[in-house]
């Protein structure tokens, strides 16, 4: 038996060759985030198929992503959509934004996957007549997603989904020591007290913190 780190590693490379093998479009998207000094912070492909389960799991039409790095959930998102499947994606880096706009564009996307910049609760607010939304997906700063989660329940459709990366922090959850650490913890905690939300942490990864919207009354 291999010690606990490698086999969890190996079990990740087995889900990604039987469910999430890349492409050359996505191993080009992490090559261009590499390029130009983005952090490596992109989601890993099987959880990149995880989020393509949930959307297909309640036959999402309309996405929302808060924050887009270098577009590489994005065109995992997209392709977990059908052909008439929308998604829009908040980046306030306009470096960042760029490259998602060069990523969309690569990945045949154009006309489907739209990028707001600029600060994301004002880019939502812009967003909020488009909707009500299937699925938002946070994948931001952290102190703000608490904020960017409330915009998200309230413009979700019944029995929508919003789900937020890193529910785990590294496992810093469990004796949080920054404000991000402590940020993450909140939010957990908050969703789980939720009576109109039904929620869950799914531990794929770094943990993804999954919440479908309940119908109301």
């Amino acid at each position: 038996m291999l010690p606990a780190p490698d086999l969890r590693d190996a079990l990740d490379a087995y889900v990604n060759e039987l469910f999430a093998p890349e492409d050359d479009v996505l191993k080009e998207i992490q090559a261009r985030a590499d390029a130009n000094d983005l952090p490596s912070i992109s989601i890993k492909p099987f959880e990149g198929r995880l989020l393509q389960f949930l959307l297909q799991s309640i036959g999402a039409k309309k996405v929302v992503e808060v924050g887009g790095l270098a577009g590489y959930s994005a065109v995992w998102l997209a392709r977990g959509l059908p052909a008439d499947g929308q998604i829009y994606v908040v980046e306030k880096s306009s470096k960042h934004a760029g490259i998602v706009r060069e990523t969309f564009e690569k990945a045949g996307l154009t006309g489907r996957a739209h990028v707001l910049e600029g600060d994301a609760l004002i880019m939502l607010s812009k967003l909020t007549p488009h909707g009500p939304f299937d699925f938002v997906f946070i994948d931001a700063d952290k102190q703000s997603s608490p904020h960017y989660f409330d915009w998200a329940v309230r413009n979700l459709r019944d029995g929508g989904i919003v789900a937020i990366h890193n529910a785990y922090r590294h496992g810093t959850v469990l004796d949080p020591q920054t404000a991000d650490d402590y940020a993450v913890n909140d939010i957990n905690r908050a969703v789980a007290a939720r009576s109109d939300l039904f929620a869950t942490i799914v531990g794929v990864g770094d943990g993804l913190l999954a919440a479908i919207k309940r119908p109301a009354g």
